[in-house]
């Protein structure tokens, strides 16, 4: 690894699959993405359940709730729909929001997962029908 990153860097050859212009386009298409008030519930309700466990210092912040929807609608995006699933939100809860919680003590001297409370919270947090 070394090696190949001081003599021939591969990020140095690396081409651009999309202009500005085109990504740019990309973002103002997820942003078009709808979501149903049912699903902006659930985000709330999930974010709720994060702030009551009592293995969490700090649970997840309505700002993650943005990011948590943001993301979504890109995958709804990617997905070729117009909409948001519940399974979008199911689906991008874990690497959006794991990072942002803070273990309590007693969690981190257990070696919970951030991931884990996650899907611990995505478990027990209603989904939409």
């Amino acid at each position: 690894m070394l090696t190949e990153q001081t003599s021939a860097p591969p990020l140095e050859r690396l081409e651009p699959v999309a202009g500005a212009a085109e990504a740019l386009g990309l973002v103002e298409a997820a942003q078009a993405v709808f979501v149903e008030e049912s699903l902006n519930r659930y985000v709330v309700a999930l974010l709720r359940s994060t702030r009551s466990d009592s293995r969490l210092y700090l649970g997840a912040s309505p700002r993650s709730g943005i990011a948590l929807l943001r993301v979504a609608k890109a995958r709804a995006l990617a997905e070729r729909r117009d909409y948001v699933s519940p399974d979008d939100v199911k689906a991008v809860a874990p690497p959006v929001l794991a990072h942002r919680l803070i273990l309590g003590p007693e969690a981190r001297s257990a070696g919970l997962d951030p991931v884990e409370l996650v899907g611990e919270a995505l478990a027990r947090t209603p989904v939409p029908v």
